[in-house]
């Protein structure tokens, strides 16, 4: 979306977002100097309040002063482009009308947290500042010889070190040299995706005729010369090449690479590769389409045609990812961009491989588990056109240029929904009008539709597809219900456990399977209660109980992270009476290696 053309006049303001939970938008007046940089989408560094200054976002530059107060002026421009088009605006004000808050907590959970950079923000050196100071100006010499010696500092300080005000275009651009980087307080910090390679050293790397003599110096040793050899024909068809690479080819190991580094033959090296799907090896065409998979794109695209929303109703295992493929291909041909949603980040990372191996770098993922290094990285990335992007419900603010398509994968799942912080949106309903935005189509897959949109397929607002059949004709297995309340009674459960589970269990395994158990609750017990008083344990901070692990013998909160100790008696009455009650993962793992004591039972969850 091209920014608006500046306006000249005696004064010019412009009305910006900030990253607050504020009623309204506020206007700012803008230096003449500044005006022609002013303009839509761009950041801006501005003072609210007394002493606060915030990078708010320019979404109108105007000549109309505000009547009820007296604006401040904005103190510089911190972008040399527009990091939001206006469909992401309408989209924000969209949800902001919609879900009942404020156009800055949309802006506030929109944008990744080094485009948010205010007063109290905190920076540290970089991990992949390496190069000395000797190449840095003298404003960045003195912020990077700052943290040398203090570790982090915030953007006060940086203000007093430089006796400046207007700091963020200089942070901006540290951070762009990745200099600097924000301090994350709860999530990993920022590490480059680095793949191990392996090159030649001088004199052999500039002068490919001394080779003769890297073989010679190898030639007692087979393994070596068929790494070097394996290294030679893998180096004239790739840009670089990797240590995998050579193992599979040479079918050696390290050692022999190492031995190769020793004889000053081969560098061992770290090489840093995008995140934006990163996909070296060569892609493979989709498989074949079973008859139902045709049938079903036929049916698409002419459902397509007449409306804009269309339900894909596919029974577990009948193939709607392979269907998916092929809309996005065609989107592709196209020229458009395309969205794939996934309601959990975990269900990205099942379906990455089997994307990246059709559409290799072309694809770029993005949820917020990722860094905000790494955020920003893939928000530039989907800015310059990046044609697929695999995310969860957060990739929605990605700043499409031209979306065409829009896939929302298990519409049902209620993950899809947002419930804190503010704004408390539904991506899937989010979707279908970030769709209607760009023109694009949006495509609901689902085993069992959701009540909202099952309805609007029988109102004729939503298109319907169905797949019927599981591919390749495999039948669907049998789910039986069993009553442990019952079992109880009939003193048929163990523990947990009905007597019915646990012969399945040892069926499965005297026939050498494998076998899932599925319980919804963390930890050992959630529930710690005093049987005097009926006190039970709650976080300070949330008001909710804590969950007991019995790995680290504390008691946990499973929103904010507070930690507490196991109390030997009741806070409340003083009594000693105290039990666990309820039952979670660590529970089940334990249970289990008393009735299967020669099983090998692991837990998966997020302690592990």
């Amino acid at each position: 979306m091209e920014p608006m053309h500046p306006i000249t006049a005696t004064q010019t303001y412009v009305t910006v977002i900030l990253p607050l939970a504020v009623p309204k938008p506020y206007t700012y007046a803008v230096p003449e100097p500044l005006i022609p940089e002013a303009t839509f989408g761009k950041r801006v560094e501005v003072q609210f309040g007394k002493s606060k200054l915030y990078t708010a976002l320019v979404i109108e530059q105007h000549r109309r002063a505000p009547d009820d107060y007296r604006p401040k002026p904005i103190l510089s421009v911190v972008d040399d482009k527009p990091i939001i088009n206006k469909v992401q605006l309408q989209l924000w004000q969209w949800l902001a009308g919609y879900y009942l808050c404020t156009l800055g907590e949309v802006m506030h959970a929109a944008l990744p947290a080094n485009l948010k950079l205010a007063s109290e923000t905190r920076l540290t050196l970089s991990p992949l500042f390496d190069e000395g100071l000797d190449g840095l100006d003298d404003k960045e010499y003195l912020i990077a010889e700052a943290l040398t010696i203090q570790n982090e500092i915030s953007i006060e300080d940086v203000r007093g070190i430089l006796q400046q005000k207007t700091v963020y275009p200089l942070i901006r651009r540290m951070l762009d040299k990745r200099i600097i980087y924000l301090k994350e307080d709860l999530q990993t910090r920022y590490k480059p995706k680095t793949v191990s390679c392996v090159r030649l050293q001088e004199p052999y790397a500039s002068q490919p005729k001394l080779l003769a003599e890297a073989f010679e110096l190898c030639s007692r040793s087979t393994r070596q010369v068929e790494a070097l050899m394996a290294y030679v024909q893998l180096a004239k068809q790739l840009e670089f090449v990797r240590r995998q690479d050579i193992y599979t080819k040479a079918n050696v190991d390290s050692s022999v690479l190492k031995a190769l580094e020793k004889k000053e033959i081969f560098e061992l090296y770290g090489r840093e590769v995008s995140r934006m799907g990163g996909y070296e090896e060569e892609t493979v065409d989709a498989d074949v389409l079973s008859e139902q998979q045709v049938r079903a794109l036929e049916e698409l695209r002419g459902n397509f045609r007449d409306k804009n929303v269309v339900l894909l109703h596919g029974v577990t295992g009948s193939g709607k990812t392979r269907v998916y493929i092929e809309l996005i291909q065609e989107a592709i041909q196209r020229g458009e961009q395309v969205l794939y949603l996934l309601p959990e980040i975990a269900l990205t990372t099942q379906i990455t491989g089997r994307l990246e191996k059709i559409f290799g770098d072309q694809i770029a993922i993005y949820h917020s588990r990722f860094s905000n290094n790494e955020r920003v990285e893939m928000w530039n990335s989907v800015l310059e056109g990046k044609p697929v992007v695999l995310g969860a419900r957060s990739a929605l603010f990605l700043p499409f240029r031209k979306l065409g398509l829009i896939i929302v994968d298990e519409e049902h799942d209620n993950s899809y929904k947002q419930y804190d912080p503010s704004p408390r949106y539904n991506a899937r309903d989010a979707a279908v009008y970030l769709a209607h935005l760009h023109g694009a189509k949006t495509l609901l897959g689902t085993a069992t539709p959701s009540i909202e949109s099952y309805f609007n397929v029988k109102t004729g607002k939503y298109g319907l597809v169905e797949m019927k059949e599981r591919f390749g004709g495999l039948q669907l297995p049998t789910i039986e219900l069993v009553d442990a309340k019952r079992a109880m009674q009939e003193q048929q459960l163990h523990s947990h456990f009905t007597a019915v589970l646990l012969d399945e269990l040892k069926a499965a395994l005297e026939r050498g399977e494998q076998a899932i158990l599925f319980q919804n609750r963390r930890g050992y017990s959630p529930t710690y209660r005093c049987l005097t008083c009926d006190w039970h344990s709650e976080c300070i901070h949330c008001d909710v109980s804590l969950t007991y692990h019995k790995f680290k013998n504390a008691l946990k909160c499973h929103y904010c992270g507070y930690t507490a100790r196991l109390p030997d008696a009741c806070p409340a009455c003083g009594s000693k009476q105290l039990i666990l009650k309820g039952f979670g993962t660590e529970k089940i793992e334990d249970e289990l290696k008393i009735y299967l004591p020669d099983a090998r039972i692991g837990r998966m969850d997020l302690e592990t």
